[in-house]
């Protein structure tokens, strides 16, 4: 026994002696629960509505009216010219109502209420819960209405179109983030774990003494396991398409764009949190830790447009929040370059300032 207590000592000791491990041990636990108490909430909220109509339909500007004063949703978006269709494709709104060639008000009078809806499927808990929310909205506009006197709960004949996802599969909503996920631990892991080694078994002096430039110890260290996770991403969409049928309806060349960008500024920080780890396990606890915001905070388990400010603009400085709405939007939308530019601009702001301070913090010398 008096042995055991001397090793527990020991390691005690060893424990709280590096200050950076006793605030991922001690302080990251709290940051991410109360980051976490924060986050989830699947209410969907901030609903981006665009309503097509016109001036004098005046039950659709009550359908718009009260959906603004239900909290549920953001005043009518900017649409710019863009059609209900594009708008929603393009990523403007979550949802657009249209009204029936003479206005909706017209057939609510004619007793024959129609009014078509279009629901952004791509996020899924998102969509089920927009289309249930309209769905009393528009509801109870017409029986405010009092144009069907004889009826004083009309059916409401409604011609929603699950776009994107029409079978509300979610699998079609997991896989994109699951296909994020991993290529994030597979270059995150790899890359920093591969770094603290050469420290941890002291042969980072052979690195450093070689006659080679400190590009060429960061260039080495990323391009394989850059490989290595592009070969994983192929593997893990294949398997997607062929066994649970993922569509990919956007460009290929978006699609390797994108990857590569992510998969560079991954690299990039993973070099820089390997410059502020000793060993393996300091390097690996930090990647699991950074992984576990990004995915709270990323949008896959509840959306982002719930979150209070301060999180929102964190989760849109996280690259995985951006790779996340690429990877969604070019395997269920198809993403255009309008939408694609502003995301991957964001991931490789985040990249270049990393490699930045990766380069700087990166000793060559003992």
């Amino acid at each position: 026994m008096k042995k055991l207590f001397g090793f527990l000592k020991k390691e005690i000791k060893q424990m709280l002696r590096n200050p950076r491990m006793v605030v991922l041990i001690f302080l990251m636990p709290i940051l991410q629960m109360i980051l976490v108490s924060f986050a989830m909430n699947n209410e969907a909220q901030n609903i981006r509505l665009a309503v097509d109509c016109s001036a004098n339909d005046y039950l659709m500007k009550n359908i718009s009216d009260k959906a603004m004063a239900s909290t549920w949703f953001q005043r009518d978006v900017e649409c710019n010219g863009l059609s209900a269709f594009d708008a929603v494709q393009k990523g403007k709104a979550d949802v657009a109502i249209i009204a029936p060639p003479g206005g909706f008000t017209k057939s609510v009078g004619n007793g024959n209420p129609q009014l078509q809806i279009l629901i952004d499927a791509s996020n899924i808990l998102k969509a089920q819960a927009i289309e249930a929310y309209l769905n009393a909205i528009v509801a109870s506009v017409i029986n405010e209405s009092r144009l069907l006197p004889k009826n004083p709960n009309p059916a409401i004949n409604f011609k929603s179109r699950i776009l994107f996802n029409p079978e509300m599969d979610s699998r079609f909503f997991m896989l994109p983030f699951l296909i994020v996920i991993m290529a994030t631990m597979t270059i995150m892991s790899t890359i920093s774990i591969s770094m603290t080694r050469e420290k941890e078994f002291g042969t980072m002096e052979m690195l450093i003494s070689a006659p080679i430039e400190k590009s060429h110890i960061i260039l080495g260290k990323t391009i394989p396991y850059i490989f290595v996770g592009f070969i994983n991403l192929i593997t893990v969409l294949s398997v997607g398409m062929l066994v649970f049928g993922i569509p990919f309806r956007g460009s290929i060349l978006q699609f390797l764009l994108a990857f590569f960008i992510f998969a560079t500024s991954m690299a990039a920080f993973a070099i820089l949190l390997s410059t502020f780890c000793d060993t393996q396990q300091q390097a690996m606890l930090g990647m699991m830790i950074f992984l576990f915001l990004s995915i709270m905070l990323a949008g896959g388990l509840a959306p982002i447009d719930n979150m209070p400010i301060f999180l929102r603009v964190f989760a849109h400085i996280m690259p995985l929040s951006h790779y996340t709405f690429l990877t969604r939007n070019i395997l269920l939308k198809g993403s255009d370059w309008g939408y694609f530019l502003p995301h991957a601009s964001a991931i490789f702001l985040f990249g270049l300032v990393s490699a930045k301070l990766a380069v700087i913090r990166l000793k060559t010398t003992l």
